[in-house]
């Protein structure tokens, strides 16, 4: 009798070690998640499962429009959100002219130019 009395200890504790780390930890990120989609409003910076960062343009009842570029609107699912991103508007445009010329003559190598240094 007391052997099964352990027993059943131990398995209790395991099913509450489970519980307290693995188990609750995972119903109170799902909370915020869904709390995060249902607050989600037109202008919101938002970043997609996939990485397409992009801003809110129009949100249905399950779907959102993330226009990721100027006229460019993708439609997708509400789950396809991953999280907001606040910083979107301190990246980089890649597409912007660099003013820095002096990059363009480091990057290529020039025969003609060592030629005539020699």
């Amino acid at each position: 009798m007391g052997g099964d009395m352990g027993g059943m200890l131990s398995l209790l504790l395991v099913f509450v070690v489970f519980w307290v780390f693995l188990i609750k930890p995972q119903q109170k990120q799902a909370k915020q998640r869904a709390a995060m989609l249902e607050a989600l409003k037109p202008g919101d910076k938002v970043v997609t499962i996939g990485g397409i960062c992009g801003t809110v343009s129009r949100i249905t009842d399950d779907k959102i429009f993330v226009e990721v570029s100027e006229g460019v609107v993708l439609e997708m699912l509400r789950n396809a959100i991953s999280n907001l991103d606040e910083d979107l508007s301190q990246l980089k445009n890649p597409f912007e002219e660099d003013e820095d010329e002096d990059l363009d003559e480091d990057l290529y190598y020039d025969e003609d130019e060592d030629k005539k240094n020699a």
